[in-house]
């Protein structure tokens, strides 16, 4: 059973209430010691500012900003979290595990752990340079180690919930348009097969039918129709097909990061026809599906660009389980899309290099000639593409 509390939001939110009753059991302490307007103030901002960038460093929707200047907000808080226990004592110190689990999520190992380990010396040394007893010191110290796990530990669970709210998505994408796939391909080769047979049935009584000038006219009506009603299911089922290149490539790249694999993906963009564009979307999607599934794939490379008058599509991926050199044959998949590249002219290879490394490679002419390409330098093509591509 789903429960309501598998949101993204859940840690983020117990991370925002923990902080905040820190925060009220440091702000009662500061003012049993009856400080000045001026430190109540200080202490205030303080607390806003800390919980304003642990909100940045566990919230899903600030993570590009978290990746790009982590380590500065990370610095902010960490001023933050310890100008106040210099200021105001141990009143403030238990805020220090927030920083320390913070440090654990944006910082690389093994410099995360040092910094990690740093923070409860950090706030026990400073309670030692106040005089406070050994008790507070160690309860201090041990607080601030642990409560730094417990965050770390509730913002890798947000993270993770994140990442799993992702790929159900794109898992409900792909269901989707494999349906539509299935559909399209069902409607083409059942109806469209026996329509076809229908026109031509009709066409050849219609030639045989001589002397009745009413059958005559009746087959002709009923050749009409059923030319017509060809026509429309290979609209139908050629609509449903259609796929949008710079949409699957996305969506590719999205797929290869939730699932940990360190693409290297170069793509020029164009328009290169519906029909171009759609098989293309196919070779791609199919390919990192059986990469996906039939491989452990650490890297993956992908290159889509223009060559001369026709476009071309490589996939290229490690982690084959069985190395060595060869060409793959067979497979329906793989041949599917080798006689929809060949309708269009043009062919689609697949071969394991010495390396353990599995290239799928198509390409097809250009299907029309007006286009508007982002030139960018095509990838040095190595000699199995070059002739895979000869031919």
């Amino acid at each position: 059973m789903r429960s309501r509390y598998l949101s993204p939001w859940f840690p983020v939110i117990v991370v925002a209430l923990a902080q905040c009753g820190f925060g009220v059991t440091g702000t009662l302490r500061l003012l049993a010691t009856h400080p000045s307007p001026v430190s109540i103030v200080v202490c205030l901002l303080s607390f806003a500012a800390v919980l304003l960038l642990q909100l940045v460093h566990c919230a899903e929707p600030a993570r590009r900003f978290r990746a790009r200047h982590g380590r500065w907000t990370l610095l902010l808080q960490a001023f933050f979290t310890f100008a106040p226990v210099v200021l105001f004592g141990a009143a403030w110190g238990g805020m220090g595990g927030f920083v320390a689990g913070s440090t654990l999520l944006i910082v690389d190992a093994p410099l995360s752990w040092i910094l990690f380990a740093l923070y409860p010396v950090v706030a026990g040394a400073l309670a030692m340079a106040r005089g406070f007893p050994v008790l507070d010191i160690s309860c201090l110290t041990v607080g601030t180690a642990m409560t730094g796990l417990m965050i770390y530990g509730l913002l890798c669970l947000a993270e993770l919930l994140s990442e799993a709210h992702r790929n159900q998505g794109e898992s409900a994408h792909l269901a989707v348009t494999r349906e539509r796939l299935r559909f399209s391909r069902d409607l083409h080769d059942l109806l469209g097969y026996s329509l076809a047979s229908i026109t031509l049935k009709s066409e050849l009584v219609h030639r045989m039918v001589e002397d009745n000038e009413q059958a005559r006219k009746e087959l002709g009506e009923v050749l009409d129709i059923s030319r017509q009603a060809l026509s429309d299911v290979r609209t139908v089922a050629y609509s449903y097909r259609e796929l949008s290149l710079c949409d699957e490539v996305a969506a590719v790249r999205r797929v290869l990061a939730a699932a940990d694999v360190d693409a290297d993906i170069e793509a020029e963009e164009g328009r290169w026809g519906c029909q171009t564009e759609t098989a293309l979307a196919t070779v791609l999607r199919e390919g990192v599906t059986n990469l996906l599934r039939h491989a452990e794939p650490s890297r993956c490379r992908i290159r889509l660009w223009e060559e001369g008058d026709h476009v071309r599509l490589t996939l290229s991926n490690d982690g084959v389980r069985d190395n060595g050199p060869r060409m793959v044959v067979g497979g329906r998949g793989l041949d599917n899309l080798a006689e929809r590249m060949a309708r269009l002219g043009g062919a689609l290879t697949a071969e394991v290099d010495e390396h353990g490394w599995f290239h799928l490679i198509a390409g097809c002419p250009l299907a029309a000639p007006q286009r508007t390409v982002t030139t960018s330098p095509p990838p040095r093509q190595s000699a199995l593409r070059q002739a895979d591509f000869a031919r």
